[in-house]
């Protein structure tokens, strides 16, 4: 009986001493964390190339689930398939290689409907090489330098005192002291998990709308699903403490907690999933969603009266949705001023800033000239756009205003704030975690001196604004959409480009035969006509791009050749979409025939920012046309070209090599409803 107890005491010193060792590694891998994170500024931690992190949401489906622990190893081999952890716009996500091309990637969460934005070797932190399951429970226990500070110390008096009865020889006192040390580290375990418990209550919902208020992508529209890892910021100015401390979502004891693991923001859609998970643990209490409020139909009419009173005309639908746009961005201007009258010079900085915000949102220009139009980094860019913007103005400033550069930083402040606000309202649903999200912004972006009343009152002025205008928009967008007619967007072998066809719903009377209704429809008058049904229906398409952020797609359709000969007629389809943003991504398609015979018509054209395609067909390019054919956006050529059927008409030879990248082996006459109108 003596030489068992000896033996499990001996078993028990030597497994708390192997505990004391494990958990001194663990504590000194804390401290080495953050080191990195705190002191040195990383935004990760990473041992000898591996960094660890921890999934919150389901967007990588079954092979990466919420709470799961993600080993990543830094690799510039990326191979198709591979799960990797890259970072965009100042946030971290993990998923799934889908296309590798020249070092840019594309990726997609096994779960999501929607790839992501390209992304390049820069970007990406490494490929995942393990995941732990479930281990999302250590971050708030063994990772806590407090926890396991507690634990060490625990584990190092257990063992002492073992030690110290070592001595005993009688067996029973061994049980009772061995019931006493079981019975003081349950009591122990118990407090650890109470105290995180309690922990969880605290900041589940808080970090519920941190995550769901920061999800600011790629592809505005929140229908993209994302791994996001989300940095905390640290609250740095003492005056901003108390406030920020009641408002952000993760306060300073939290900070510690989470400066190895990088909580994963959540997705639109995932968050109602997180949303459920969050009632579950606070006890299964029912949760009140506040929906938004409905605009009411003569609200809208009034409003629409009165922007139609500012102005009577528009050329397009786009022109008329920017303008509907910059009067919403300036009534809320007019709010987050309290309702101040400007002062001197404010009117002409706000313009600016408005031109400056209305390009790099909607137009995705950012100060670059013949920018590529895509939607990476979107915040980022008009950020930097707006403070490039602001010291512009400030350097060019010869006027005696000694407040100018005040007044200018806080037109930067507001325009900054007012695009959070705007990507806030279209990714959250639930307008009560929309008002503490605006609300967050709006101390960090103007300050305490506005009191928690007028603040509250701000907000719900400013909700009301982007209703109004969410409905008025909408309104004005539907009354051009016809059930008669219906444009087929036909995919080209070019990534996101695509064949426009217009199609008609009319029925026709039977006395009509279906030859006599396709010579009326698809000839003469008729044909040339129908183009500017084509294309009031494709720029309601392209004004959606605009809003959605979707930049992306480009369109391609053809009008008749006897529109060429008619000037007026030809003037007025141009000017139709005579939009910086529809002339770079609506491109007019021409047979090389009548490239040839209109070359002159065309280079106008040309030099006034649109842009034009040509379809080969099988023709060889004659010397006379090289010029034209290489300011042409891309060159179709029938599929049959590349097949070698047409042997005796060398057409791939006759085009300039370094226009081979132009290239597209298409029938495209058939994708756009074959030509017509001729």
């Amino acid at each position: 009986m003596v030489n068992k107890g000896k033996i499990l005491e001996k078993v028990a010193n030597i497994g708390l001493n192997i505990l004391i060792f494990i958990f001194g590694i663990v504590l000194l891998i804390s401290i080495y964390n953050n080191i990195q994170v705190k002191l040195l500024g990383n935004d990760y931690s990473s041992f000898f190339g591996y960094s660890v992190f921890e999934v919150q949401t389901g967007s990588m489906g079954e092979a990466v689930e919420p709470g799961d622990w993600i080993v990543v190893k830094y690799s510039k081999n990326i191979k198709l398939d591979d799960i990797i952890t890259f970072k965009q716009d100042g946030e971290f996500i993990t998923h799934r290689v889908i296309e590798a091309y020249q070092g840019t990637y594309v990726t997609k969460g096994d779960a999501n409907d929607v790839k992501d934005d390209p992304i390049t070797q820069e970007q990406i932190v490494g490929k995942v090489v393990k995941v732990l399951p479930a281990f999302g429970i250590f971050k708030k226990t063994i990772f806590n330098p407090y926890v396991l500070v507690a634990i060490i110390i625990t584990v190092y008096l257990v063992t002492l005192t073992i030690k110290k009865n070592k001595k005993e020889k009688d067996m029973k006192k061994f049980d009772v002291f061995m019931a006493n040390v079981v019975k003081k580290i349950k009591i122990f375990i118990k407090n650890i998990i109470k105290l995180i418990k309690n922990n969880n209550k605290k900041t589940i919902n808080d970090k519920y709308i941190k995550e769901k208020s920061e999800k600011i992508k790629s592809n505005i529209k929140e229908e993209v699903q994302e791994v996001k890892v989300t940095k905390v910021e640290e609250v740095k100015d003492e005056k901003l403490d108390k406030t920020i401390i009641d408002l952000k979502p993760l306060e300073a004891e939290d900070l510690d907690k989470t400066m190895y693991f990088r909580m994963i923001q959540v997705d639109k859609d995932e968050i109602e999933n997180a949303y459920a998970k969050k009632i579950e643990i606070e006890e299964e209490q029912p949760e009140i969603i506040e929906k938004e409020e409905e605009v009411k139909s003569n609200e809208v009419e009034l409003k629409l009266e009165m922007l139609k009173n500012k102005k009577k005309k528009f050329k397009n639908i786009i022109e008329k949705i920017m303008f509907m746009k910059e009067e919403e961005l300036k009534e809320i201007i007019e709010v987050l001023n309290n309702g101040e009258n400007l002062k001197t010079n404010e009117a002409t900085i706000r313009e600016n800033f408005l031109r400056v915000y209305i390009d790099g949102k909607y137009y995705n220009y950012c100060g670059d000239v013949n920018v590529e139009y895509n939607g990476r980094n979107m915040n980022t860019r008009i950020e930097n756009a707006l403070k490039e913007a602001a010291e512009k103005m400030i350097k060019a400033y010869k006027g005696t205003d000694n407040k100018y550069s005040e007044k200018v930083k806080k037109y930067t402040n507001i325009f900054t704030l007012i695009m959070y606000l705007e990507h806030t309202y279209l990714v959250i649903d639930d307008t009560k975690i929309k008002k503490q999200t605006y609300k967050n912004k709006m101390v960090k972006l103007i300050g305490t001196e506005v009191d928690p009343k007028t603040i509250n009152s701000m907000i719900s002025n400013i909700l009301k604004i982007q209703r109004t205008y969410k409905s008025v928009i909408k309104e004005s967008i539907e009354k051009l959409e016809t059930s008669l007619f219906e444009l087929n967007y036909n995919n080209l072998s070019i990534k996101n480009v695509y064949a426009v066809e217009l199609n008609h719903n009319i029925n026709f009377s039977k006395v009509y035969s279906d030859y006599i209704v396709d010579k009326t429809y698809y000839d003469g008058i008729v044909a040339e006509d129908k183009i500017e049904v084509l294309l009031t229906l494709l720029l309601v398409q392209v004004v959606k791009d605009m809003l959605n952020a979707d930049f992306n797609k480009k369109y391609i359709f053809y009008i008749p050749e006897s529109l060429y000969t008619k000037s007026n007629k030809l003037d007025k389809i141009f000017n139709l979409f005579g939009d910086e943003y529809a002339k770079n991504n609506i491109i007019v398609l021409a047979q090389y025939e009548e490239l040839s015979k209109n070359k002159k018509i065309i280079k106008s054209l040309i030099k006034d920012g649109y842009r034009f395609a040509v379809d080969l067909k099988t023709s060889a390019v004659k010397s006379k046309d090289q010029g034209i054919v290489e300011a042409m956006e891309y060159i179709f050529v029938d599929k049959r070209v590349k097949g070698k059927m047409f042997e005796s008409i060398d057409v791939l030879s006759s085009i300039k090599e370094e226009l081979h990248n132009k290239i597209a082996y298409d029938d495209i006459a058939s994708k756009i409803g074959s030509y017509w109108g001729e």
